[in-house]
């Protein structure tokens, strides 16, 4: 069954006459207003920054029981997110409040603190900023890609969030509006595209126009006023955590890789932190601490307790140089050696990975050995290899102009580097030569990028292009389904079916081969392409940006898209290949002169006679 996605409101002419000003609500009481709840507050209006809409104003409100904790309505924080929408809050009865934007409802019960939704990802729908009428889905906003449809597993599902139970309140003012912490509310909107917001001390920053995890990107100078001190609120820092406890427990996907995967899911953070990690109560204790230099460490050692290749917690990249802020960098690289157990649990998780990096080491040594270097196609006699080692070289914004008709259409003359271009160079070749009957998809030292050009390339191999994912919050599984314009004519049309490619497909993988070089052969084994050379590398989950309650940017393994097979497995583990190729041994690369190499001998995998011959054997 396809969930059908009521459209948001998109951007339109109109826009550049909308702000970021506090909205209209439509307050229908159905039961007198109720006395406001929170206690006596001060509000302060802040300068709000979005790039895409002129910049405007919000106000915030702070109430005295946690004088540096924002709080903002939840129909202004859409109207941020969303320009030009609405929401109508309804009065239902005792702290009871219904929230209806244009996707979807939700019920807030402000006594409680408890959020429900039955339609949670539409709910928190940013996606139609990008393509009229998108679910909240994943995709990374190339043109040559768009989305059809979705279809949901069960078709509903409820989704509650206990906010009381992590001490985070909401409140209501009595004439219509219902507060949540900004930080809450942003956790809770945030996708797979990084749309996200931050508030840093002085003012509202949101990403609704770039692929970019970091809010600088939108603000250069957002990051400023974190790192300009070198103490927190204490308030703050108590909400701090407790808001990064909920949002971790919730909004982290699971992919399983981890250490503490299944404690984590089982118990939460801050149980996990004080019974199963050693330095967990130091950890917590300086996610704690007024100190920002201890703060930062304590980030550090969370990047060890979830580190899985995709989430990185670490904040430190918001210090800039270490003479922007001297005393800051100074007390933070104090306190690493005074925090020697939390660094190790760190370096611990990273080495755990870090045979992956060895093996791409071995592959972009020994490979130009045999191809070249910097070759991306090969063949010898019937059998055509693409190297392929990213999914994430796109020239976007050349890709856009010319689907805008600003521009000629990327190829290996005016873009050589682009991923898109690299395929379809190397299609147009082995189409060309009558010689070549097998196409090999070399993506050995390939660690990942654009889902976008997974999609394209699947869609020009299998006529097919979608993703199969869980939700690990909403508990249901989906098919995404996206269409391609497969002759790259600028349009999506009828003469996309015509497009085929008379020849025999597989893909070379390794232990390298991670998140989108993890997703592309397990979408091909599905589909009976065969997968040759080693188990791929893994990574399940889509990337999401976040942001703490006192505004410093992260990335987590998202809970919107753990992708899995057809048939509903995890790939976290990685794919195992159809047709195995030994790397026994080592073998010693010179670099130089001087320098020397030893690798794992992964010589077979760019033997082009031995690929034919495995391929032959099925």
């Amino acid at each position: 069954m396809k969930t059908r996605i009521l459209p948001i409101l998109l951007l339109t002419a109109t826009l550049g006459a909308v702000s970021c000003s506090p909205k209209y609500y439509a307050n229908r009481n159905r039961v007198p207003d109720e006395t406001p709840d929170g206690g006596s507050y001060t509000e302060r209006v802040v300068p709000v920054v979005t790039k895409i809409a002129p910049d405007g104003q919000v106000t915030l409100r702070f109430y005295d029981s946690m004088p540096n904790v924002a709080y903002i309505s939840a129909a202004d924080f859409q109207s941020i997110v969303l320009p030009g929408s609405t929401m109508t809050v309804t009065h239902t009865g005792a702290g009871q409040y219904t929230l209806a934007n244009a996707d979807a409802t939700a019920t807030v019960d402000i006594n409680n603190d408890v959020f429900v939704s039955d339609r949670f990802e539409a709910f928190t729908n940013q996606m139609g900023l990008l393509q009229p009428g998108m679910a909240n889905v994943y995709y990374d906003g190339m043109p040559f890609v768009r989305y059809k449809s979705v279809s949901y597993l069960p078709a509903q599902a409820t989704t509650t969030l206990d906010l009381g139970a992590y001490g985070i309140d909401l409140h209501a003012d009595g004439k219509g509006a219902v507060y949540f912490p900004f930080a809450t509310l942003a956790d809770m909107y945030t996708d797979l595209y990084y749309h996200h917001a931050g508030f840093n001390g002085e003012k509202v920053v949101a990403n609704l126009s770039v692929n970019e995890v970091e809010l600088s990107k939108i603000d250069p100078d957002y990051n400023k006023p974190l790192v300009a001190r070198t103490t927190r609120p204490a308030d703050l820092a108590d909400f701090n955590y407790k808001e990064l406890c909920f949002a971790m427990d919730h909004f982290y996907g699971y992919p399983g890789r981890v250490q503490y995967n299944d404690a984590l899911k089982a118990k939460g953070l801050d149980k996990v932190l004080e019974e199963d990690i050693a330095c967990g109560p130091s950890i917590k204790k300086l996610l704690l601490s007024e100190k920002l230099s201890d703060y930062l460490i304590g980030m550090m050692g969370l990047t060890g307790v979830y580190f899985d290749g995709h989430t990185a917690m670490t904040i430190t990249s918001a210090l800039g140089k270490a003479t922007d802020y001297p005393e800051l960098y100074q007390e933070y690289q104090t306190g690493l050696m005074a925090h020697q157990d939390v660094l190790a649990l760190l370096m611990t998780a990273i080495v755990s990975m870090q045979s992956m990096v060895a093996d791409g080491q071995a592959v972009e040594a020994l490979r130009p050995k045999v191809y070249g270097e910097g070759v991306t196609y090969v063949k010898k006699g019937d059998t055509a290899v693409c190297v392929f080692d990213s999914f994430n070289e796109r020239n976007e914004q050349a890709w856009k102009d010319y689907y805008a008709g600003k521009g000629p259409m990327p190829t290996v003359e005016n873009a050589p580097n682009d991923d898109m271009v690299i395929f379809l160079d190397a299609l147009k070749k082995a189409s060309a030569d009558p010689e070549v009957k097998n196409f090999v998809i070399d993506i050995t030292a390939n660690g990942g990028g654009s889902a976008d050009i997974v999609l394209a390339m699947t869609s020009l191999i299998l006529d097919k292009s979608y993703i199969s994912q869980d939700n690990s919050l909403t508990g249901q599984r989906s098919i995404v389904e996206y269409e391609v314009d497969r002759n790259f004519n600028g349009l999506f049309d009828a003469a996309d079916k015509d497009v085929r490619y008379d020849l025999n497909f597989a893909v070379l993988t390794s232990p390298m081969s991670f998140s989108c070089g993890n997703l592309f052969p397990s979408i091909l084994k599905d589909a009976g392409i065969p997968v040759l050379g080693a188990t791929s590398g893994g990574g399940a989950c889509a990337i999401q940006a976040m942001c703490t309650a006192d505004g410093f940017c992260f990335q987590i393994s998202s809970f919107r898209a753990r992708l899995n097979t057809l048939a509903g497995e995890n790939i976290d583990g990685g794919v195992t290949p159809d047709l195995p190729i030994a790397a026994d041994g080592t073998v010693e690369v010179k670099l130089s002169e001087e320098n020397s190499l030893t690798v794992k001998d992964y010589s077979k995998y760019f033997d082009i006679d031995y690929l034919r011959s495995l391929l032959e054997s099925r």
